[in-house]
């Protein structure tokens, strides 16, 4: 992948603003269950703020991923995003399990939620992420032919690469750079379903790091994904401080957002040689 002025390797956040939708997409009894409901609810009426006072003070953007429906619940929010020069992706709308969805459905799900965002920020919203689940045969086609010009929704490699025969860059996440995977928690639905996991601090951190080194190393991407009811907790937002001020100080990183990393990668990747066209390809001789 180029780097500009020779950076050791690239480094992308993005940040999903949820809600309460997760928890309603598994269990709809909790409609009425206040406190179930209110764990997801801290992400946009907290969270976003914490870590976007946070991302303006390190001069730094991200990519935020809104469901429809949130977004129509939080304009205000979305707006001063946008205004502040963050990108604002497109999450579904009721972030529903993609695998619980026919074709038509999942994409209803993202123009539905796309014309949600587009109605406050004024602009065209360009990148997808999943917000549960796989998307069926024919979606990143059809997602091209919507007009999007990228998706981050496969923890498949290392590196942004095209999605063949769809005209869309993928700008992939790994789970070991998430903070779900390691901080996430409720009670009641449980996640993580067999509980007891809230890793410390120091653990998480620590992991961060050696994927910045590793990428360092070979040069490739760091793409930290976080929640905003997860890391946007005071503890929590402030070892996010001290870890993106420690990754600016090295001084080799290349801080892009994902539409440029997409736009890099339209311009010198080959999508035929990247393993998703063999994927394709041996999915077209099975059937």
């Amino acid at each position: 992948m180029i780097r500009p002025d020779g950076a050791a390797y690239a480094f992308a956040l993005s940040i999903d603003v949820d809600g309460d939708l997760p928890l309603l997409a598994d269990d709809p009894s909790a409609v009425d269950r206040e406190k179930t409901r209110s764990a997801g609810r801290y992400g946009p009426d907290h969270g976003v703020a914490r870590l976007s006072a946070l991302l303006a003070d390190l001069d730094l953007k991200a990519d935020w991923f809104f469901p429809g429906l949130v977004a129509a619940e939080h304009p205000d929010v979305v707006r001063a995003l946008h205004r502040a020069g963050h990108g604002i992706g497109v999450h579904g709308h009721r972030h529903l399990d993609f695998d619980r969805l026919t074709l038509e459905e999942q994409i209803a799900e993202m123009t539905s939620g796309r014309a949600a965002i587009e109605r406050i920020t004024g602009a065209p919203a360009t990148g997808f992420r999943t917000p549960a689940g796989e998307w069926a045969a024919g979606f990143p086609e059809a997602m091209g032919a919507l007009g999007f010009r990228w998706s981050s929704s496969l923890p498949s490699d290392e590196l942004p690469f095209p999605l063949t025969r769809s005209g869309l860059v993928e700008v992939p996440f790994r789970y070991e750079l998430e903070d779900k995977q390691y901080l996430a928690y409720n009670l009641d639905p449980a996640f993580p379903p067999g509980q007891s996991r809230i890793t410390p601090l120091e653990t998480v951190e620590e992991n961060w790091w050696h994927e910045v080194r590793g990428a360092a190393r070979y040069g490739t991407l760091v793409h930290l994904r976080l929640n905003a009811e997860v890391m946007g907790i005071p503890g929590r937002a402030r070892m996010l401080r001290r870890f993106l001020s420690g990754v600016r100080a090295r001084g080799d990183a290349w801080f892009a957002t994902c539409d440029e990393l997409c736009s890099v990668t339209m311009r010198h990747a080959d999508d035929g040689r990247h393993p998703y066209a063999l994927f394709l390809d041996l999915v077209e001789k099975r059937a």
